[in-house]
């Protein structure tokens, strides 16, 4: 005599297919879980390195010697870790505020400046560093003048090692790079 298929599923052997099944399930939930996690994990500590001017002209003042800083600003919610760094004058690198100044002013004369180290340097959320600054001199004028000529960029990353490039010129729009590494036209200050 035949056994139909009814005959032959016994209670076990649904609970046990039941199990697996509830198994297979609830795995995948845990993965997908998993990635979402550190999705989260990643966008909490993103980095994003904005590059600026400021000058501030004493209005008081008979003469016009405006005080000019360079700044860097983290205005992410993660640490940016600074890999590399450049200035430019019409596109070729400096490796000094000093040389593309002069470069930009067009004279060998020294230019006077107070200057912070960007270059290596992992800079905290809502953190703002002055790369350079420059007070009161007449040749802050000069500089203003042919500021159109001068950019400067950085290349940081993050602490899971996803790295963006920023420009002065691209008003702080960050583009993701591969990885940050120095060069022969890295800045040295």
């Amino acid at each position: 005599m035949k056994k139909n298929l009814a005959d032959r599923i016994k209670p076990e052997m649904l609970v046990g297919m039941s199990a697996v099944v509830i198994g297979v399930c609830a795995l995948g939930v845990s993965i997908y879980e998993t990635s979402l996690m550190r999705e989260e994990q990643r966008a909490s500590v993103i980095p994003l390195l904005e590059l600026g001017r400021s000058y501030f002209v004493d209005q008081e003042s008979s003469e016009s010697n405006p005080n000019l800083w360079l700044h860097a600003e983290n205005v992410g919610i993660g640490p940016a870790r600074v890999m590399d760094f450049k200035v430019m004058v019409d596109g070729k690198p400096y490796p000094t505020w000093g040389t593309a100044f002069g470069a930009l002013i067009g004279r060998d004369e020294p230019v006077t400046y107070g200057q912070s180290t960007i270059n290596g340097r992992t800079i905290p959320p809502e953190r703002l560093v002055r790369m350079f600054e420059l007070n009161s001199t007449e040749q802050t004028n000069e500089i203003l003048a042919g500021f159109d000529r001068l950019d400067f960029e950085a290349c940081f990353c993050s602490i899971f090692d996803e790295c963006w490039t920023t420009r002065y010129s691209d008003f702080g729009a960050a583009v993701p790079v591969e990885a940050c590494q120095p060069s022969e036209d890295s800045f040295r200050e």
